[in-house]
Parts: C-alpha cells; structure tokens; sequence
C-alpha cells in the first residue's frame, strides 16, 4: 500500500491556486487604477518662455507740494494732473524662460462679511524639487492703484472691483502681478465651508494654539472660542484660530503668524503621514467648495506631488515691509521694496531671471504718506487721490480724498 506522504491534498491545491489568481487579479485591478489616475490627473500647461511687464520710466519721489519730509526740497509737482486711474506699466515686454517644474498659484481667503480678501497666500512649488514656499500679503499692504473712493490696500481690491462690475478674481491677480513682476500660473479662492470640511476629512489637526481665543459677531455668524495649549482641533476651531484677529498685540502681521503655523501643523501632519486620508473626499471637497481654475485632474496632480515633500521643504514666508504707516487717517504696511525683490527673487519667481524694479509697480511711503515713492515713476491717479477717513466721517460719510498730510480735520 502506497502511502500519500507529503503529497499535497488535490482540494488544498485547488484552493492555493484560486487564492493565487485572486491575488493576481485583485493586483492587476490596482495597478489599472494607479495607471488611469496618473493618466487622468496632470498639471496645468505652461509656456516655455512668457512676456513679463517691465517700464522704462525713471522712477521719482513724489512728496506732498508744502514740501514738508520732502527730499532735495521738491515739491512734488512731478505728478501730472491727468495721470490715469490705472498705473499700468508702460515700455518694453522682457520674455524670460522657465524654470521646469516650478508653478506659482494665488491662494485667497475671503471674509464673507466684507466680501475682502484677508488672508493673501502666493505659493510657489518646485516640483522638481518637491519644495514649497508661501508667502502671505498682508491685507493692509499700499499698492498703487488709481481709485479715491476707498483706502489704496490689497484686500481692498477683491470687493472694490466686484462693487465697480468687474471680476473681483481678475483685479486681485493683475495687483499681485504688479507687486511680483510675473503673473501667478493659477488661483484658488478658498471659502470657508471649504476649510472646515477638509480639517474634518482629514480626521482634525493637532496645533499649540498660542492665547485664548474668543470673539463674536452675529452680524457675521461668528463665534470664536479656542482654549489656549496644544490640542486636536476640529475643522470649525481651526477656521476660528484662522480668522481670529481682534486680541493679537501684534496686529495683523502677528495674525498672519500664527495662520502661517497652523498651515505648516496641518501641511506637516499630512506629510507625517506619507497620505491624505479620504483623498478623494478631499478633492471633492475642494472642487465643490473652491473658485478655481485649476481642475480636479490639476489638483489631484499636485496633491500627488505634495506628498512627495518632506516637512522641512515646505516653509512660509511674509512680505517684508519697511513701515507701518497712516495716511490720512488709515493704516497701511509699505513694502520694504528691496527686501521684497530679494525675497521674490529667493522664494516665488517661476523666471531664470530676476525680477527688479523695472518689472514691478509698487507704491511706498514714509509714516505720514508726505514721501511717496512709485518704481514706475507715477502714483495712480495723482498724490491727492488718498481717500480720508477723517474727512469722510467729518463729511456724514460722503467721501473725501486728498494729499497726505493736508487733512484739515487732524487724520
């Protein structure tokens, strides 16, 4: 009699080979999908070399005509009466090449209240590099822009463009153009529901939150309050931490530090996990919640390359500003403009070459706003074109504008 000794079972054979097959199969499905998503997914399309504005302009100081703060004892006459509301810049078109792989995006965060823009991010990824760095603009930044009827501020554009008919999107990226010297590649505006969703999805972000935080404001549907201390926060306290701004000593640039800490938290928890949980929940999300014109095959893209980053690369930054200042009653931050060059040139220019003051149209002052200073040597819509706050309450709000430093109701 023969025995079957350590022959296999014909029943166990059969039952290793479906095991086998159905591990095949099951492979071959995941590697079909790894293949369709990398081929459905794809950044956006850019151009090799691209025109960038630059100016042939001299520029000039501009102080206020009694001359007070005035340099060389000008009097500010070199502004031409009929100067246009738009101080687009003139002269040559340079074209400059690309750097390869290298996108800018412009991130805005809107106040639903004010419909303004208060938290400006322009990102720039390397994704040959897998780096990122963000720099944040802070709301209150001068810029050179023509109009008289409200205060000369970045997050002023949004609405104020929106209010006058125009896209509020258009306007925010042709004023960043002129502070960076390039146009951004793409945009997200990011609405609320858009972040309290996605802190949620990924299962909430842990963060040490630096003081109590407490404020609200019905007429906004806006009730703050975070406990100070490091702790797991859920998608609505993390928007409260984003948003609260009334208690800071530092103001505003002390505000855009601590938004800039929890977006690195949750940008290193992400990457700590080598994945976003629920990735494609996430991406719904974003798609449903955010005024883009990237698609979700772009931003399926770079999430992809996100996570190939290592914590350390990604690294936030904000605009260096030389002051801050109150021209007739309001506050604004002028732009430290070497400072700025260098950072742009270090952090955000897409470009092999740098960008200088010739590709730029920034406005900056002195603290009082009796010296002014426009790389394209004109400031829009004339030196006596500052709106008022002082005069315009003065005036049972109709408004008022008018050089700086000549308020006769003391802003």
């Amino acid at each position: 009699m023969k025995l079957n000794g350590n022959r296999p079972d014909p029943a166990r054979r059969r039952g290793i080979s479906t095991g086998l097959i159905v591990l095949i199969a099951v492979a071959a499905l995941l590697l079909a999908a790894v293949i369709a998503y990398f081929i459905w997914e794809r950044p956006i399309d850019l151009p090799e070399e691209t025109p960038r504005p630059a100016h042939t302009q001299v520029p000039v100081r501009t102080p206020a005509p009694d001359g007070r703060d005035a340099p060389d004892g000008t009097d500010g006459t070199d502004v031409p009466p009929d100067a246009p509301d738009e101080s687009d810049a003139p002269g040559i078109a340079e074209v400059s090449s690309r750097r390869k792989g290298v996108y800018t995006i412009l991130v805005l965060g809107r106040d639903q209240s004010s419909n303004s823009t208060d938290t400006i991010i322009v990102v720039s990824f390397d994704t040959a590099a897998h780096s990122i760095s963000a720099v944040s603009i802070p709301r209150d930044t001068l810029i050179n822009i023509g109009w008289s009827g409200t205060p000369k501020k970045i997050n002023a554009v949004f609405p104020g463009y929106e209010n006058s008919g125009r896209s509020g999107v258009e306007g925010m990226k042709e004023h960043i153009r002129k502070l960076l010297g390039f146009s951004v590649d793409c945009y997200a505006v990011v609405s609320l529901e858009a972040v309290e969703q996605a802190v949620d999805c990924i299962g909430g972000v842990w963060f040490d939150v630096p003081q109590d935080m407490k404020y609200d404001d019905p007429t906004q549907n806006l009730h703050i309050d975070v406990k100070q201390g490091y702790q797991l926060l859920s998608g609505a306290d993390a928007l409260g931490v984003l948003r609260f701004r009334h208690g800071y000593a530092g103001g505003d640039v002390e505000r855009i530090g601590v938004q800039q800490a929890l977006l690195k938290a949750l940008a290193g928890q992400m990457l700590t996990l080598g994945n976003i949980p629920n990735l494609g929940e996430l991406l719904t999300i974003l798609s449903d919640n955010l005024d883009t014109d990237l698609t979700t095959a772009n931003m399926a893209w770079f999430a992809r390359q996100f996570l190939a980053c290592k914590s350390d690369d990604v690294r936030f930054h904000t605009l260096p500003y030389a002051t801050g200042c109150y021209i007739n009653g309001v506050s604004y931050v002028s732009v430290d403009l070497e400072g700025w060059l260098t950072l742009v040139n270090e952090s955000l220019n897409p470009y092999t070459d740098a960008v200088t003051a010739a590709n730029v149209d920034i406005l900056t002052s002195n603290y009082s706003g009796t010296r002014l200073y426009a790389t394209t040597g004109a400031v829009a819509g004339g030196a006596d074109s500052f709106y008022c706050l002082s005069c315009t309450v003065a005036n049972g709000g109709t408004v008022t504008h008018h050089l700086p430093g000549t308020c006769p109701n003391g802003g």
